[in-house]
């Protein structure tokens, strides 16, 4: 105790020494205290009136540049899913190829083979009934896209330069080509001398050059908005699907063991790609844990169809199929192997139809040039 308090008397005096020496200074001193003085003026000032404020004005303004950065990744996703649709109104057959960032430049230009702009397009009985219109939902997607653009523009201050010029590029792209409802809606002919004119090759797909440019952009845009905090549950169902297609197993599976019990409802599709994560790292034994435990409690009412997508590729392992067949029934599981064919089967038949359609417009191409 007594150390103690010969400790405090210490301090004390050396207080106090400091405080009589900064007096007998402020005394002497006649230029050198106000410049201090209003050096500390000025950094409270500042504190109170401009950085705590601004500080707080970000907190509450940067979730809206973030979910509009999110609801434009989400519009260029759909966009590129309509780019490879195989028939109107269904998801197309490339969305894990497309959320890997793996589609590429001949893939796109494969899927704008039967798509076109506007009615007028389909003059050629031989291919009308094949091509599939998409113009004006083009422009839709296109046209959310600048708008969310120019709300990201107009909180600049909340968003950082590799956004703002990144989203700048994608409103960029996304004006090359028809860009408007006049240009949607133009007829595809023209006439001349009482003679109508029409272009050989109906499809968009002048435009996959565009289209690849802008997937670049999407998938940059990809790595920025999957990686914002805190997770939301589209955000960790996108990142989760991303890191396993594009081949990040073991940062797919980490991410699912450390996010994935917020979101519940969601079980059955996280354990589905954590089980396919074990599965791709060679843990057999974990997989097939994943599996028996998940489809025990029959999910989706006990529709295996509901899950084709995670077993599109496993279908010869026996010992999955023993496991299914534990908890459905030969009916659901016969249902499964048939859905899983068929959609095998309309995947090939839309990638075949297409490279007809562009054996057809080179045709037609060819022919023009020759007469």
């Amino acid at each position: 105790m007594k150390d103690s308090n010969e400790l405090i008397e210490i301090i004390c005096e050396h207080i106090s020494g400091w405080i009589a020496s900064f007096d007998a200074w402020a005394k002497e001193s006649n230029i050198l205290l106000p410049i201090l003085l209003s050096v500390v003026a000025a950094i409270v000032f500042w504190l109170a009136f401009s950085y705590l404020p601004e500080k707080k004005r970000r907190k509450k303004l940067r979730p809206i540049v973030e979910l509009a950065l999110f609801d434009t990744y989400k519009q260029l996703f759909y966009l590129f899913d309509l780019v490879m649709r195989h028939r109107s109104h269904s998801p197309s057959f490339f969305q894990s190829k497309i959320r890997a960032g793996n589609l590429s430049e001949n893939d796109i230009k494969l899927g704008l083979q039967n798509k076109c702009l506007n009615e007028s397009y389909l003059y050629d009985p031989n291919v009308k009934d094949a091509l599939l219109v998409v113009g004006e939902e083009i422009l839709d997607r296109t046209l959310d896209i600048d708008e969310l653009a120019n709300k990201v523009l107009s909180f600049h201050t909340y968003a950082t330069a590799e956004e703002l010029v990144l989203l700048e590029k994608i409103r960029e792209k996304i004006r090359v080509y028809d860009f408007g409802e006049r240009h949607i809606k133009r007829p595809c002919g023209s006439t001349i001398n009482g003679k109508m004119f029409r272009p050989v090759d109906p499809s968009i797909s002048y435009r996959y050059k565009n289209f690849f440019e802008l997937y670049q952009l999407f998938c940059q845009l990809q790595k920025l908005v999957l990686n914002h905090r805190p997770l939301d549950r589209d955000r960790f169902l996108y990142k989760m699907q991303s890191l396993y297609h594009s081949g990040q197993y073991k940062l797919c599976s980490k991410l699912i063991h450390s996010e994935g019990s917020r979101f519940e409802k969601d079980s059955t599709l996280y354990r589905n790609y954590l089980a396919l994560c074990e599965r791709e790292l060679g843990r057999m034994k974990f997989f097939y844990k994943i599996i028996e435990d998940t489809y025990k409690s029959r999910p989706y009412g006990g529709s295996l169809v509901s899950s084709r997508g995670f077993f599109q590729d496993l279908l010869c392992d026996n010992k999955l199929i023993e496991i299914l067949a534990q908890f459905h029934s030969s009916a659901e599981i016969s249902a499964l192997i048939t859905s899983v064919e068929e959609d095998q089967k309309h995947k090939e038949a839309f990638e075949s139809a297409n490279h007809a359609l562009a054996a057809h417009f080179r045709r037609q191409v060819a022919s023009t040039s020759a007469a």
